[in-house]
C-alpha cells in the first residue's frame, strides 16, 4: 500500500451519499428586507396587516394555563404567485396568498394534545384582489406581540434532511461524522448556525425530529415525555413510523427582527408548520401541524 493512500482521508459512503441525494428537496429561503417597502397591501411579508376578506374571523385560542381566549398574532403571508418560480418540485398551489398565525402568550410547543389551534394556517384565493383589505389588528394583542412588517424575497436552495430526521427516510444508520462528511460533499455548510425563515425543504432541527410527533399528535397521542412513548402498543408505533414521512415542512420561521423590535420563539427557536403531503396537495391547510423547539 502506498504511503500516501495510508493518509488519504476516507471516502463517503457511496450507499449513504446516494441515500441523501436521492432525498434532496428545494428549500424557498425568506429573506427579510428590512429596508425595503412591501411592494402592495397583497405581497408576501412578515408582520403588518394581512390582507384578507373582510369578513376573515380572526382566529383565538383558549389557553388552558389560565382558560383565557386570546388573538393569535399575525406572523406572515405568502403569495403564492411571488413563489412559483422557485418551487420547483410543484408542491404549492399556483395561486393564492397562505397566511400563518400563533398565539404568543400561551407559546404552546406544539406537541401537547391541548395545543391545536394555538397555530393556523389559511389559504385564500387572492386573486381578485378586490376582496381583500388590510385587517386591522385586534386590540387586545399586546404590543410586544404584534409583528412589525417586513418585506420579503425568496432564493431557492437545495435541502436535505438533517442528522435526526434521516432515520424515518432509510434503513441506513450511518454515524454523525459519516453523514456530515456526506452533507459536506453535496455542497453543505454543516459549521453555519442556521437562523432562516423558509418553506418546504427540511427544517433546520435543533432538537430531534419533528415527523414522528406531527403524526402521534394528528392521531390525538401524546408526545410530551418518554411514558407516552412507552405505553403506545408496538403495531401503533409500527404504523405511526410507516406514516412519519408522509409529513413535509411547510413553514420555518426563526427569530424576527426589525429596528427596536425582536421576537424570539423561546431561546433562540423556530416554529415549525407541518403538512401531510395529500393535504398539501389538496389545500386541507386547517390540517397542518406545528412544533416550537429551542436550544
Amino acid at each position: 500500500m502506498s504511503i500516501f493512500n495510508i493518509f488519504k482521508k476516507k471516502s463517503p459512503n457511496n450507499e449513504l451519499h446516494a441515500a441523501i441525494k436521492a432525498l434532496e428537496k428545494t428549500e424557498i429561503l425568506m429573506m427579510p428586507q428590512e429596508n425595503a417597502s412591501v411592494k402592495h397591501p397583497g405581497a408576501s411579508k412578515i408582520g403588518g396587516k394581512p390582507y384578507l376578506p373582510a369578513d376573515f374571523e380572526w382566529p383565538t385560542f383558549t389557553s388552558t394555563d389560565d382558560d383565557t381566549t386570546r388573538h393569535l398574532s399575525f406572523f406572515c403571508q405568502i403569495n403564492l404567485t411571488e413563489v412559483k418560480p422557485y418551487d420547483n418540485e410543484g408542491m404549492l398551489p399556483d395561486r393564492g396568498t397562505l397566511y400563518f398565525f400563533y398565539e404568543c402568550e400561551s407559546s404552546c410547543w406544539g406537541f401537547y394534545l391541548q395545543d391545536p389551534g394555538a397555530a393556523r394556517v389559511f389559504w385564500y384565493d387572492t386573486t381578485d384582489l378586490l376582496n381583500c383589505v388590510p385587517l386591522e389588528i385586534p386590540a387586545d394583542i399586546a404590543e410586544e406581540y404584534v409583528i412589525p412588517e417586513i418585506a420579503l424575497q425568496f432564493k431557492a436552495r437545495k435541502s436535505y434532511p438533517k442528522f435526526e430526521e434521516f432515520e424515518v427516510y432509510s434503513d441506513l444508520e450511518p454515524d454523525w461524522e459519516e453523514y456530515d462528511e456526506v452533507l459536506e460533499k453535496l455542497g453543505v455548510n454543516i459549521d453555519e448556525d442556521p437562523e432562516e425563515h423558509k418553506l418546504l425543504g427540511y427544517a433546520d432541527i435543533i432538537q430531534n425530529e419533528m415527523l414522528t410527533e406531527c403524526e402521534r399528535t394528528s392521531r390525538g397521542l401524546y408526545c410530551g415525555d418518554p411514558e407516552s412513548y412507552r405505553n403506545t402498543p408496538k403495531d401503533v408505533e409500527a404504523d405511526i413510523a410507516k406514516h412519519a414521512a408522509d409529513w413535509v415542512l411547510l413553514l420555518q420561521l426563526s427569530t424576527i427582527t426589525k429596528g427596536d423590535f425582536e421576537w424570539m420563539f423561546g431561546d433562540c427557536g423556530m416554529l415549525y408548520f407541518y403538512i401531510r403531503k395529500e393535504d398539501l396537495a389538496a389545500m386541507r391547510f386547517d390540517k397542518a401541524s406545528f412544533s416550537v423547539q429551542c436550544g
